[in-house]
């Protein structure tokens, strides 16, 4: 049961939660939005097909966003010790990339309207080229949201294994998510299924822990291995 009052109780289990929802979330947003190819007016037509998918990409990628950026600061919460530099450099990372991700998402909202039974057909296909055709620099820092996500998520994973954070492995498993996605990109549409996986793996690992730990060690301090003491030489003896 969610103690509300308890504020260690309340931010661990919706840490916990919002760990396991944020990479599905994120692979249904994945999943669901068309990529559509070709000229604009095929694109359009290949939304207007699939709006039904497309405000299901849309919702999910919001919801996920919202569920990273809570996830994010449970895991930043439980960094202390090595890894700390680490985490904070992939959180300013992340963050931006989840910014930029909200911002394609309302652009494939508008994108949901303009495929709307009765709109001016002609009309939204010269839009659509005119925002296909804008100028690069416009649409640079949103490109590069993308892979400043990457490049996070890939230093959160360090961050979680030099922290030691139980279990290692999904450390491993978070840092591998980014590098699968773009090993396995060249190999077809459908392999995205397998970094989705890895990352769900992962994140859901971390995130069962925080929910079955005891609300005590949410702040507790982390435990540090006391270093042994030298034993005097026999010679000062």
């Amino acid at each position: 049961m969610l103690k509300i009052s308890d504020a260690a109780h309340f931010r661990r289990v919706v840490a916990g939660l919002c760990l396991v929802a944020a990479p599905l979330l994120f692979a249904v947003a994945e999943i669901a939005t068309p990529q559509p190819s070709g000229s604009a007016a095929a694109q359009l037509a290949s939304f207007a097909q699939h709006r039904d998918q497309l405000l299901v990409g849309v919702l999910c990628g919001l919801a996920s966003s919202m569920c990273f950026i809570a996830a994010l600061f449970g895991l930043l919460h439980k960094i202390r010790t090595r890894g700390v530099v680490y985490a904070h450099v992939a959180a300013a990372l992340i963050i931006y990339g989840l910014v930029t991700q909200a911002a394609l998402g309302g652009i494939n909202a508008m994108f949901w309207v303009m495929t709307k039974p009765g709109m001016n057909h002609a009309a939204m296909v010269n839009l659509l080229n005119g925002l296909q055709h804008g100028s690069a620099i416009a649409g640079a820092p949103l490109l590069a949201g993308h892979y400043l996500f990457a490049v996070g998520v890939v230093l959160l994973g360090v961050a979680v294994w030099r922290a030691r954070l139980t279990p290692r492995w999904a450390g491993i498993l978070v840092a591998l998510w980014p590098v699968s996605d773009v090993a396995l990109s060249s190999v077809g549409d459908m392999t995205s299924l397998v970094s989705d996986a890895i990352a769900v793996a992962g994140f859901a690992a971390l995130g069962w822990r925080l929910l079955t730990a005891p609300d005590a060690s949410w702040d507790a301090p982390p435990e540090i291995a006391a270093e042994p003491v030298p034993e005097p030489h026999p010679s000062a003896i």
